[in-house]
């Protein structure tokens, strides 16, 4: 392995990055499970009307969940931040994002391109902000402000070395200290937006090297055809059935 590849595969900023809500991810898998077993119920025991009409609707459900619910991610890679929405994919190379914030939802800004007054501002269906976990982090950065105080002295055999640094109780490194005092949106948009940072300085200091620039600096955009039609094929044998 070269050099090169050795401090690539060690930079944390050169490795695919995987957002999404942890809950939505939990709630797909359980209804996919009870989705099969009603399937498999409804094949060994359905025959009537009735049954088909069941199976329908599970899949159109299914599909449903699968675009809105399991689907949705954001995406950071070596290229940029890739935006998965139900159904529309976004692709932003890292020079084109001008920052990433959260209002209710992690925002992409993307700078404008030729000929337009503004950017677009991309909006990520998987984190999301909720006013109860934006007041949750609040709370938590509260506490972890306030200072602790001692109330034992700390034990002869746990006196740290000499030359060793001493942490108060209860201490944590910086870097789990500021995770832990921000909400999952806020620390993706905060990721985020360090990553772009990081790329576009980088880009900067090519430049500078008479390095050839990216090919790509716009954002691109397009649709999800199989996540439309697992919403819109479901739906439509369901209106056969209803009508037959």
């Amino acid at each position: 392995m070269s050099s090169q590849q050795a401090s690539e595969r060690n930079d944390p900023d050169s490795e695919r990055e995987v957002f999404r809500s942890a809950g939505s991810a939990v709630l797909s898998w359980a209804w996919f499970v009870v989705a099969v077993i009603i399937l498999v119920d409804l094949a060994v025991q359905g025959r009537d009307h009735v049954a088909l009409l069941t199976a329908v609707l599970v899949l159109v459900i299914s599909g449903v969940v699968y675009s809105c619910a399991w689907r949705p991610k954001i995406v950071a890679d070596a290229d940029g931040i890739t935006v998965i929405n139900p159904v529309r994919d976004h692709q932003v190379p890292w020079a084109a994002v001008t920052t990433v914030d959260v209002v209710n939802a992690v925002r992409v800004h993307c700078a404008p391109v030729a000929g337009a007054a503004r950017g677009k501002v991309l909006y990520s269906w998987a984190v999301q902000s909720s006013p109860r976990s934006a007041r949750k982090a609040a709370l938590r950065r509260e506490v972890h402000s306030q200072p602790r105080a001692r109330l034992t002295p700390r034990p002869r055999s746990l006196q740290p070395p000499p030359g060793g640094v001493s942490r108060g109780y209860g201490d944590i490194p910086e870097p789990a200290r500021d995770a832990l005092e921000r909400s999952s949106a806020e620390f993706t948009a905060g990721r985020l937006a360090e990553r772009a940072q990081h790329a576009q300085q980088a880009a900067r200091a090519a430049s500078q090297a008479s390095a050839p620039p990216s090919a790509q600096t716009a954002p691109a955009a397009q649709w999800a055809w199989l996540s439309i039609a697992a919403m819109t094929v479901p739906l439509l044998v369901l209106l056969l059935v209803v009508l037959v």
